[in-house]
């Protein structure tokens, strides 16, 4: 069963990001743009759900692994089932990749062994959307400390290659276009721009608002932000069939964001101004009572100025100030 638009918080990553793959035509976009050069090779109607979760045993309990997402890959009216795809997102890169991937076409070969003893082939495709250069191996023993291991040992260990890796940000925007056809095509160019230092500015493909709204859902949680919260929140307002653009949604909610910013920085300046204007008042009313004080002191008593502030505690650099404004009220002559 296909997998809706989930009420759960926006931005939960583990969710979102496979909620928008785990459409068919968006699964089978990102095949045919990176594995057939934007041809279409891989329908939708080929595709078909399967478990993402495996479970192995370790130190004596048992754990689990969950794939992104994975389709069967099937041919004929049968849908006789010839591979099992597997698509793992990256935001960082990170040196144990090929052991991950490794694992999971594993779990898969395991679980055909105890339903079949023919085998159909596992893939597994890695895209990275992260700024940085992936700078750690993609094979297997790239990642593994031989140096200990005697030579002729080295030869007889299995390697283990991710074929299947895709940067987003080695895509120009030509490529990008030949490429992908569903809503994958903006998220593709939403990190080719951003990774570049520029603003995001949406090319105008037309989307049902459901595939906008799970579109930046993705977009929130691969960035690691809730930058479009607000505009899911206001997409929901309307009719998930509705069709529209990015270029349509974009400059309202940029607005609101304007209008955010210019209304968040009246306040700060605001604060900042009664906070300055309440520390002058505290100061002057301060210095005030104080200046009152002396007065009633040296008009009671016999007491000097000097006398007088050293029973009021007044700090010797503060004193000359104060002997001013005794003298521009006459009760102070040098």
């Amino acid at each position: 069963m296909t997998k809706k638009h989930s009420n759960q918080p926006h931005g939960t990553n583990d969710l979102v990001e496979k909620i928008l793959l785990d459409k068919n035509e968006v699964f089978a976009d990102v095949l045919n743009g990176f594995i057939f050069n934007g041809q279409q090779v891989i329908k939708p109607k080929m595709l078909a759900n399967t478990n993402t979760l495996s479970y192995y045993k370790a130190n004596g309990k048992i754990h689990s692994q969950d794939r992104d997402v994975a389709k069967l890959l099937t041919i004929g009216k049968k849908k006789v089932v010839i591979s099992l795809v597997g698509i793992e997102n990256q935001t960082r890169p990170d040196k144990n990749m090929p052991a991950r991937v490794m694992n999971y076409d594993a779990a898969a070969y395991r679980y055909q062994l105890t339903k079949s003893k023919n085998l159909y082939p596992v893939l597994t495709l890695v895209v990275y959307y992260g700024k940085e250069a992936w700078n750690y191996s993609r094979n297997l023993l790239g990642s593994v400390n031989m140096k200990k291991l005697p030579e002729e040992m080295r030869p007889l260990i299995s390697d283990y290659e991710i074929k299947a890796f895709y940067r987003i940000s080695d895509l120009s925007a030509k490529e990008l276009d030949q490429r992908f056809k569903s809503a994958f095509f903006c998220l593709a160019e939403y990190f080719i721009q951003t990774n570049a230092g520029e603003e995001y500015h949406p090319s105008a493909k037309e989307l049902s608002v459901e595939d906008i709204m799970l579109l930046l859902d993705m977009m929130n949680a691969l960035s690691g932000t809730h930058a479009f919260d607000e505009l899911i929140k206001e997409l929901e307002k309307r009719d998930k069939n509705e069709v529209t653009t990015m270029t349509e949604v974009m400059p309202q909610f940029i607005q609101v964001k304007l209008d955010r910013a210019k209304k968040e920085t009246t306040d700060e300046v605001t604060a900042k101004v009664t906070e300055k204007v309440t520390k002058e008042v505290t100061k002057e009313t301060t210095e005030k009572v104080t200046r009152d004080h002396l007065i009633n002191i040296l008009n009671t008593t016999n007491l000097t100025p000097d006398g007088a502030m050293d029973l009021l505690g007044i700090p010797e650099a503060d004193r000359p100030m104060y002997k001013d404004l005794l003298k521009k009220t006459g009760d102070y002559h040098d």
